[in-house]
């Protein structure tokens, strides 16, 4: 009965199996959810929240008010090409077209010919129905373009440094926000001076909100992006450090350390927080002017992850695979690179990008394939590299300008939690591996344990062997000397000269439990031990010559359990009812083995372990060490027990 119900739990472990497959797919397309999730609700979102959006260079404003929250001023500009409208008032006429907001100035055309990437122009807006008592501000969050915003001729922000020459045009991402309080009426004009040499235009929203509201978000966002960075570089130190510690011992990566460069250099690239490193670490180098240095880190990163997932969770990748993806992301880079500005813009902005994570499906369906033999902690590894790609993902749908929300701490955010996971998955593996060190004494006795079982059960058979071959070689003098004694009738001498013979000659003979070699010693030695103690040993092992396990393993497995039952009868008062039994079958593709054996009723249970009663330091890893290598041939241990007996079950897939 207990076997049959051994083997339904092995069928329902592999039902188990089939299962996490299709968790590991839901929370694939979870994440692919998430990762969207802002661009969908960027796209749907006048019809979810009934905002007003500006037709024809006009926006009503009843419905909502600046000190609400943010409003997106997106919709219809009126756009004028080459003209600084506010700043130059004699350039103000009619406008050249009605631009779309966010979106690339690059898209238009103008007289039949399409407008370059770079160049400058001035938006104009129109408010109408606003009333607000206290001041506003409008800004344009992480914008790669110089700009200036003035609301009924009022500066309410600037950033970078606008110019009509290209060389005098300086970007950076972090915008100086001035308060404006309206003038008296409900209507305003809004005048944003755009310069670029790469950005093309309003590609982000333009944000109204009350100024000292916008203030305090800035300064808090400031803030947790500092925190969380602090808490990036603390992790990685801390990877350093323990890569450090593990490299003597071979358990490191090559590429780590290379890979935490990018990580930080990514950090830092970072829209608003650039502003920050860029007279730091930059040289000071225009914000527009970093783009390449952002998609070659990014391109790099992603490659990277390649070694990572190889590494540290133990997906395999093929020299032709990583050649592959090598020369993939080269032709994507130089695509970018030698596209010109406006094209890329119009076209491939998004397509680039996306093309990127052709590396992320295709490491995905390799961990689908293999995800049975991934070790200790590497699917944890997995999704730490899952949250690298999605805050890569939605932070490039952020800076291309496809959301509206201020997603500026995303990537950060996502970083950082995948540096919490790598740092603490190497703690992890850097602490069981000094924990395997510590141990490796205690294994090593362990295993000249089981070698001096085979030994002494040898020992015996080799000593019945050479009394056998005593006896063999002394049979001629016995049968001469019972001859004589015949033929000279002494029938009493040779009664007593057989008796004598008899006892002298008297072994029994040791058993042979199966035909493996190594498990007939173990269990040949512990049905030894056993029978001195007067304990009833019963062993039905159908184990052949060829066994599944190797020798070690079968040291692990078979000698542990059995040390551990004639322990167990040994402590037992009741000497009458003592017994061990062993059992190894087939059935059902499945190879079980059932440990039985008498006991006192006494156990230690700790955190769900059983504790070892033994004296010796060494023991109490039995039945933690049966289920490793259990576990590692994709089978699984059962124990039951009650007051009189305990019983082992091992349920192991044939392969």
């Amino acid at each position: 009965m207990r076997i049959f119900l051994l083997i339904c739990i092995g069928e329902s472990e592999m039902i188990r199996v089939n299962q996490r497959r299709w968790y590991l797919v839901l929370c694939f397309v979870l994440t692919i959810v998430i990762m969207h999730l802002s661009v969908v609700y960027t796209y749907f979102y006048h019809d979810i929240t009934g905002a007003p959006k500006a037709v024809n260079g006009s926006i009503n404003l009843s419905s909502v008010n600046p000190g609400d929250g943010k409003i997106y001023l997106d919709g219809e500009w009126e756009f004028h090409w080459s003209r600084f409208i506010m700043t130059e008032p004699e350039q103000l006429s009619r406008p050249d077209l009605m631009a779309a907001v966010p979106d690339s100035w690059s898209k238009n055309e103008i007289d039949g010919k399409r407008l370059p990437a770079g160049g400058y122009g001035s938006y104009k807006l129109t408010l109408t129905d606003l009333i607000y008592d206290n001041p506003v501000t409008i800004c344009i969050p992480d914008l790669g373009g110089a700009y200036r915003v003035f609301i009924d001729g009022q500066l309410a922000s600037k950033s970078g440094t606008i110019s009509k020459n290209k060389d005098g045009i300086f970007t950076v991402p972090k915008a100086d926000l001035y308060p404006v309080t309206l003038s008296g009426g409900t209507t305003h004009k809004v005048i944003i001076e755009v310069s670029t040499t790469r950005f093309s235009g309003l590609y982000m929203t333009p944000v109204l909100s009350d100024y000292h509201q916008m203030i305090h978000k800035n300064v808090v966002r400031n803030e947790v992006r500092f925190f969380l960075f602090g808490i990036v570089v603390y992790l990685f130190l801390n990877l350093i450090a323990m890569y450090l510690m593990s490299v003597r011992r071979k358990f490191y990566s090559f590429w780590l350390p290379i890979m935490i460069l990018f990580f930080m250099m990514r950090i830092m690239l970072t829209t608003e927080f650039y502003s920050f490193w860029q007279p730091i670490l930059f040289f000071n180098l225009s914000y527009e002017s970093t783009n390449e240095l952002m998609y070659l880190s990014t391109f790099v990163l992603k490659y990277l992850l390649i070694f990572l997932a190889q590494e540290q969770c133990g997906i395999t990748f093929t020299k032709r695979e990583k050649l592959g993806f090598l020369v993939y992301y080269a032709l994507l880079f130089f695509t970018y690179r030698l596209t010109p500005q406006s094209i890329y813009n119009q076209y491939l902005s998004l397509l680039v990008p996306m093309l990127t994570y052709v590396l992320d499906i295709y490491l995905f369906i390799k961990v689908y394939r293999d995800w049975q033999s991934m070790k200790r902690f590497e699917m944890v590894m997995f999704w730490g590299v899952t949250f690298v790609i999605a805050g890569l993902a939605i932070d490039s749908y952020y800076i291309n300008g496809k959301i509206y929300m201020n997603m500026s701490l995303v990537l950060l955010l996502f970083f950082t939690v995948s540096a919490f996971n790598l740092s603490w998955v190497y703690a992890m593996r850097l602490g069981d591996l000094y924990d395997d060190f510590s141990n490796s004494s205690l294994r090593l006795k362990l295993a000249n344990n089981q070698i001096a079982m085979q030994k002494e059960y040898y020992d015996m058979l080799s000593a019945q062997m050479n009394e056998i071959r005593e006896m063999k070689h002394d049979i001629r003098h016995f049968t001469r000397v019972m001859n004589q004694l015949m033929n000279e009738n002494k029938f009493d001498e040779l009664r007593m000269f057989l008796g004598d013979y008899i006892v002298k000659t008297d072994m029994e003979q040791l058993p042979i439990f199966c035909e493996n070699v190594v498990s007939n010693s173990i269990i040949g030695y512990h049905y030894l031990s056993a029978k001195e103690s007067g304990i009833s040993f019963e062993s039905m092992c159908n184990i052949g010559k060829c066994f599944f396990m190797s020798d070690s393993d079968i040291c692990i497995v078979i000698g542990n359990a059995l040390e551990n039952a004639v322990y167990a009868c040994k402590k037992m008062e009741d000497c009458e009812s003592r017994f061990v039994s062993i059992e190894v079958a087939t059935m059902k593709r499945q190879w079980l083995i059932k440990v039985k054996n008498s006991y006192n009723g006494c156990l230690e249970i700790k955190d769900g372990r059983y504790i070892s009663s033994k004296g010796d330091k060494s023991h109490g890893l039995g039945i933690q060490n049966i289920k490793k290598v259990v576990e590692s041939y994709g089978g699984f241990v059962q124990i039951e027990h009650n007051e009189k007996e305990f019983t082992l079950m091992i349920a192991i897939p044939e392969n």
